[in-house]
């Protein structure tokens, strides 16, 4: 369960940091030794093209709480459809 929320928290930065990439003019990207074609390049990627074998779980607190929130709303939603009958 781990796995797939951290890969899910991969996608979701990977996914911001290409749309950030794209609103960047041209001295920030200068800045960071990036031409635009190469920016324009990257953020054009898909989100699922990302390095996910590198994730990492130093982030294990905010898994908890994507554990808890999703526990929270399926208990809920059991509860809600048995109390309904």
């Amino acid at each position: 369960m781990f796995k797939i929320l951290l890969r899910l928290k991969q996608y979701r930065q990977t996914y911001y940091s290409r749309r950030l990439l794209r609103q960047l003019d041209d001295r920030a990207l200068s800045d960071i030794g990036v031409t635009r074609s190469e920016a324009m390049r990257e953020a054009r990627r898909p989100f699922w093209d990302c390095k996910t074998d590198e994730l990492k779980d130093d982030n294990q607190s905010v898994l908890v709480a994507y554990s808890v929130v999703s526990l929270t709303l399926v208990a809920g939603l059991g509860l809600t459809f048995y109390l309904s009958f």
